[in-house]
């Protein structure tokens, strides 16, 4: 009886078994120690931070570069800016120095603009001393001016001939509209004349205060209208009266009149009187 395992040789079949050589190690390995676990993390670690350095360092390079060149920039602009600024302040200063060059100059003027009109208005009120202007007496087309002042003076008890009568007229209105009739302006042959006729209308009224000067005494029929007699002012004397009416009116000043082409004021009969000599002096009365 035959096994029936095969033999290392079988003479029946063609394959060939080759016996498996034992294993050997051909290389010796050396074994890793603490220490040289330690030394390898702490080159790694070395190489990782160099790294992490280097790209901070490039990016903190960078950085800086584009800083600098902001800071830069920026110092040039506020350089540009100074520069400007200090161009501004000194064309400033020159205008500054130029607009209260102007001022005083403006201030000047006005002050001898204002010196001239009043010198102007007194030149022109005093060509005006021989003057009256008398208003509201009615107009008719054959009136006799002359006649109509010697008729008041007779009836102030102010004789005055026709000789003493240099020029008589009615002038325009300011407002054509106003319904009262033209005043009359006569220039007598001197101030003394003028004086004289106009004392005589006051005194006249002040005997009459119930029949003060009026057209019934002139011989004018119809309704008995006022008449009054005053000095002959300038248009700004007449403004200038005509604001301390009203400012006499508002404040309670008692009286309100003209002499010598001057506007007075007096608030009672024993207080002292003001001398009116421009609208800005009425504004600061109380």
């Amino acid at each position: 009886m035959q096994c029936s395992g095969i033999s290392p040789r079988d003479t029946s079949s063609n394959i060939t078994i080759r016996r498996t050589k034992p294993t050997h190690l051909t290389q010796s390995q050396e074994p890793l120690t603490l220490e040289s676990i330690k030394h390898i993390i702490h080159d790694e670690m070395n190489a990782f931070i160099n790294k992490i350095e280097s790209n901070i360092s490039k990016i903190i390079e960078n950085k800086i570069k584009g800083l600098t060149k902001e800071i830069t920039d920026l110092k040039e602009s506020v350089l540009f800016i100074t520069n400007q600024y200090e161009d501004l302040k000194k064309d400033m200063q020159v205008k500054f120095k130029d607009v209260k060059h102007l001022k005083e100059e403006n201030d000047c003027l006005k002050s001898t603009v204002k010196d001239l009109n009043s010198r102007l208005s007194i030149m022109e009120q005093h060509s005006r001393m021989s003057n009256l202007e008398i208003q509201c007496i009615p107009e008719h087309r054959a009136e006799n001016i002359p006649h109509i002042i010697t008729q008041i003076g007779k009836i102030t008890g102010t004789k005055i001939s026709d000789a003493e009568i240099h020029k008589c007229t009615r002038i325009a209105k300011i407002n054509p509209e106003n319904a009262r009739p033209r005043s009359i302006i006569v220039k007598f042959a001197c101030p003394r004349v003028r004086d004289t006729f106009l004392a005589g209308v006051i005194n006249f009224n002040k005997r009459n205060t119930n029949e003060k000067l009026n057209t019934s005494h002139i011989g004018i029929g119809g309704n008995k209208k006022p008449i009054f007699v005053v000095e002959h002012l300038t248009p700004e004397l007449k403004k200038i009266h005509a604001h301390a009416r009203a400012t006499a009116k508002k404040l309670k000043y008692k009286f309100v009149w003209i002499k010598n082409g001057r506007v007075f004021l007096r608030k009672t009969d024993n207080s002292e009187h003001i001398v009116v000599r421009n609208i800005e002096q009425l504004k600061e009365l109380q």
